[in-house]
């Protein structure tokens, strides 16, 4: 029989939905009857109780190793043209064939009135960088504008008969018109929304006039969509409620490598990103130095879609920076994505001023180039694509400090002269105070986000713990150099506590404390890794702990305190204390052999 199959509590990150992490055994107790089988005896599941309680600011690498978001369409019935939204001498009428060869299309056409506006609208409170699309067919009329409101009208005015965006207004971020078949294109503009607004479709005359008399001007449109963000992605449908995607609210991150694989349940403290627009480098929030060029949406990002922006170093003597002024003190983290466009290397830093403020990174090979103060920073790849994300750790001793974000040619002087072709793309930049390493991205569009912490644990099943005797299994993948609670065991308060966490300095520790009296206190004499694999077997006064095949203790003076809950990747709270990835977990109601805890330890 496989070791697995003695198990009471098996927890792989692959079964889960909003709110819970799914106990994969059948039933709470796999354990084995007398004749060595399943009793198949049916007791509490003992799923995980999952919560993190934010939306936007959660992200995750997925299989297809992309950073995947929050998404959210934030238009209302946008399908459905004939109710929420507000009418300006139009009619829609449904049931025409749309793009994807169903019937779910409408027919706009402008009505009566003499010198009349012709449109659909539907008000918007949100704000921040926004893409607003529409699929959308040449009828009686091929002229159609699109606009984002808040004060500012950003339009986008384009000719269906042809495929081309003719006109805009007020400098959207960007534009876009694409072909999808049939004569159907789908049309996006994107702009930063300051204020509370609205989305309008307008149907034109054939001289693109917005206000006329209405002769029966037609368009086809399909499928509205308003999202946070510098792109348009795939289409939400939106009823009374809006559309919904993506790491959703309380939904467990199942996070993977660089290359799609290793899936592992991610566990994180809280953190704020206080960079405001950590995507959109074209802000005026941004500084560009005079010695750059800067375009938006040029490159595929992490991401998977074209909104990475580039930076080129213009053919001047200087240091070539995007740059923002941060006015906090303390120990922060900064972090980017970066990728080679022309030149191979990033400064990223904390000061404009000089080469001893931050790190050159190579993004040709993923490596630390220069690092002339011995900063603390590393790189590490992000997908197959070429992509890295960048990070320094520092303290801000003064207000006076930045953000400070490059290409560099490695020459060792700060100021260099650039090609004025070459250059690097960005993304995804973050600053985390009060932070010694980089937690995951948390996306901003115009203001700072705060992910809130994941917990993850379950109560009131004492009978799937043994308790009095047993043995808890992790598997755990890459860790930070924190602190970080890898279980606990316990009734929730530290009169009985089962701890197994490891420090700061990567030593693994176990804590059991029956009725407040301390019976393990373990300290391990060499670090726990990335990827480890550890098993603490317990019995009264028989004790032993694993880590990848090795024995590090027994102990055979320890009593075993009662247990009803269970905490993964955190303290008794049940909140993470530091970033964890866990890739397995497994609780057994018998105190596993010594030559078992080795085969099941063993990488």
């Amino acid at each position: 029989m496989a070791l697995i199959d003695k198990a009471s509590l098996l927890m792989v990150p692959s079964t889960y939905e909003a709110g819970t992490l799914y106990n994969v055994l059948p039933s709470g107790n796999r354990a084995p009857d007398s004749t060595d089988q399943n009793s198949g005896y049916d007791q509490t599941r003992a799923d995980f109780d999952f919560d993190r309680g934010s939306n936007a600011a959660a992200t995750r690498v997925n299989a297809s190793g992309l950073i995947e978001k929050y998404r959210e369409n934030l238009i209302l019935q946008s399908n459905q043209f004939d109710t929420t939204w507000s009418t300006g001498f139009s009619s829609a009428t449904s049931g025409e064939e749309g793009y994807d060869g169903s019937n779910d299309a409408w027919l706009l056409t402008a009505t009566g009135g003499s010198s009349s506006i012709h449109y659909k609208l539907q008000s918007i409170s949100a704000t921040g960088v926004m893409t607003h699309s529409l699929y959308a067919k040449a009828g009686a009329s091929s002229k159609i504008r699109m606009t984002i409101y808040d004060g500012t009208d950003y339009q986008l005015n384009a000719d269906l008969s042809t495929g081309t965006i003719y006109g805009t207004a007020a400098s959207p971020i960007d534009t876009n018109i694409t072909s999808v078949g049939n004569g159907w294109y789908r049309l996006d503009i994107t702009a930063n929304k300051s204020a509370s607004g609205w989305v309008a479709i307008y149907v034109l005359d054939s001289a693109g006039n917005v206000t006329y008399t209405a002769n029966g001007e037609s368009i086809y449109i399909q499928d509205a969509q308003l999202e946070s963000g510098l792109v348009a992605s795939s289409y939400l449908d939106s009823t009374s409620v809006t559309g919904k995607a993506g790491v959703l609210v309380d939904l467990p991150r199942i996070n993977y490598d660089a290359n799609g694989e290793n899936g592992a349940l991610l566990l994180e403290p809280s953190r704020q990103n206080l960079i405001t627009y950590s995507e959109y480098f074209g802000s005026s929030y941004w500084t560009k130095s005079g010695d750059v060029t800067l375009a938006s949406n040029y490159g595929t990002s992490p991401e998977g879609v074209q909104n990475a922006d580039r930076i080129v170093a213009n053919a001047t003597s200087g240091g070539h920076i995007v740059y923002r002024n941060i006015s906090t003190t303390g120990t922060h983290t900064i972090s980017i994505f970066a990728k080679a466009s022309g030149y191979n290397h990033l400064f990223l830093g904390y000061d404009g001023g000089s080469l001893n403020f931050g790190i050159i990174f190579n993004l040709s090979n993923g490596t630390i180039a220069q690092n002339p103060a011995g900063l603390t920073g590393s790189i590490e790849a992000v997908g197959s694509d070429g992509w890295h994300r960048c990070n320094l750790t520092f303290n801000y001793a003064t207000t006076s400090y930045y953000f400070v974000v490059a290409p560099h040619d490695n020459s060792g002087n700060y100021n260099w002269t650039g090609n004025g072709t070459d250059g690097i793309l960005i993304y995804g930049a973050q600053l985390e105070a009060n932070a010694t390493y980089p937690s995951s991205y948390i996306p901003t569009m115009g203001t700072s986000e705060t992910r809130a912490a994941d917990s993850c644990s379950v109560t009131g099943v004492s009978d799937v713990i043994g308790q009095t005797e047993g043995t808890f299994f992790f598997d755990i993948g890459e860790k930070t150099t924190e602190s970080i609670g890898i279980f606990e065991a316990g009734q929730g308060s530290s009169q009985y506590r089962f701890f197994v966490y490891t420090d700061t300095s990567k030593k693994l520790k176990v804590l059991v404390v029956d009725n407040y009296a301390v019976q393990v206190s373990y300290t391990s004499s060499v670090n726990v890794e990335s990827n480890a694999k550890i098993a603490v077997a317990y019995k009264a006064n028989d004790y032993a702990i694993y880590l990848n095949g090795s024995q590090l203790s027994t102990d055979t003076s320890a009593s075993v305190p009662p247990m009803n809950q269970l905490a993964v990747g955190s303290d008794r709270g049940g909140v993470a204390t530091a970033t964890s990835n866990i890739k397995q977990a497994a609780l057994f109601k018998e105190r596993l052999t010594n030559a078992e805890l080795a085969t099941l330890t063993t990488l």
